[in-house]
């Protein structure tokens, strides 16, 4: 849905005169992310504040012309067959002039951008998947390709690499930016070079929301699950990552940020450089390498730990490395990667500590049997793909 539309839907919902299709467009908008929702609360008090102020003073806005902006976007643009009363509209006038002032400024911000996929989306595909911003779904593992969207050529190969070439020209302050969004299923992971060279392996259950070509002051992304960026230096072009509760702010650096929806903490890993993160519009902290910032989705509390990096960026080299980790913490890991629910016969084997190294190409099988063998505790895959983790002897030690 353009923005312009889903902009007069809400203004029309907020005065009391949209159709029963605006209201139901409208309501599945604000389903497909928690942004769209904040999006909707702003304009909404936006929207009250000016109504306030058109009670008392009218003579602070040109009706007329505000009126002309809003026929042309409403009445005159969609031939609705409603009727429209000034006085009931005098704030929703100086609203839309106001906004058109500023130029879209809510929706147009990358910041805020929605996702571009619904959420049932990456549960439904079995394999990397790129969705354009026209929204064509190209499946990344069944061949090579090489094709042109605007500015910039994408070329993807079978080795599990994706890039955006632009061609440098400079860009005008006309040019839409285009966005696309890379999904990566249980099981998978891709590599992304971005147009400006920055460097992006995305894990498995994540995905990216990105544009095709960076303009602006900011290089700005959008990020759910977890992924390890390599950025390409910009003094004057700050690169930011954003989750659902964390931003990242770097200018050329490594780091890893895991931010799943399914997880209680979103954490970012330093392994060279500096950046700047904030957790949920809090407090900005800034880390040095080897430090971990980490938030806490439930307490909103954050803080930074000293951690050994291996441990949080080795799977963008196939594998993933566990160090005195707990069962109940190596599983969480493993169940991006394989499909299966454990169920524990004792609770108090979720803390039975393990150091092993677990590479993603063996099978679950293989992995249950790796751990069986070289512990105390017995792992059993039943048909249902539910891992039942006994204790041997029967009793937890």
């Amino acid at each position: 849905m353009k923005s312009e539309t889903i902009y007069e839907i809400m203004l029309s919902v907020l005065a009391g005169e949209a159709t029963g299709d605006e209201h139901r467009l409208l309501n599945e908008w604000l389903a497909r992310s928690e942004a769209n929702k904040r999006e909707f609360e702003q304009m909404s008090k936006l929207y009250r504040s000016f109504e306030v102020v058109g009670k008392q003073d009218d003579s602070e806005f040109d009706v007329g012309l505000a009126w002309m902006k809003v026929r042309s976007q409403t009445v005159d643009k969609k031939r609705k067959k409603k009727q429209f009363d000034l006085k009931r509209w005098l704030s929703y006038a100086a609203l839309v002039a106001v906004l058109f002032t500023v130029g879209f400024y809510f929706m147009d911000r990358p910041a805020e951008r929605e996702w571009i996929a619904g959420s049932d989306v990456l549960e439904n595909i079995n394999q990397p998947t790129l969705l354009l911003d026209n929204g064509e779904q190209i499946p990344l593992k069944q061949d090579s390709f090489s094709i042109q969207q605007g500015n910039t050529k994408i070329r993807n190969n079978l080795v599990g690499q994706l890039s955006y070439e632009s061609d440098k020209k400079p860009s005008s302050g006309e040019e839409k930016q285009s966005w696309n969004h890379l999904m990566i299923p249980k099981g998978n992971a891709y590599e992304l070079e971005l147009a400006d060279g920055t460097h992006v392996w995305l894990n498995a259950e994540s995905e990216l929301s990105y544009p095709t070509r960076f303009t602006g002051e900011t290089r700005e992304v959008r990020l759910r699950g977890e992924a390890f960026f390599d950025v390409a230096k910009n003094p004057d072009c700050p690169f930011v990552v954003r989750t659902d509760d964390v931003a990242v702010r770097v200018l050329g650096t490594s780091f890893n940020v895991s931010a799943y929806r399914s997880e209680q903490t979103a954490s970012v890993t330093l392994v060279g450089g500096s950046v700047a993160v904030k957790a949920n519009k809090g407090e900005e902290f800034r880390i040095v390498p080897s430090e971990q910032f980490c938030y806490d989705k439930n307490s909103r509390k954050s803080g930074i730990q000293v951690v050994d990096t291996e441990l949080y960026t080795s799977w963008t080299k196939g594998e993933y490395v566990f160090k005195n980790a707990t069962l109940d913490e190596i599983f969480n890991k493993l169940l991006h990667w394989y499909d299966f629910s454990v169920r524990y016969q004792n609770e108090q084997l979720k803390n039975k500590h393990f150091s092993l190294v677990v590479d993603r190409r063996i099978s679950l099988e293989q992995l249950l049997e790796l751990i069986s063998f070289t512990s105390d505790v017995q792992l059993e895959q039943n048909q249902g793909n539910i891992i039942i983790v006994k204790q041997k002897g029967g009793e937890v030690r």
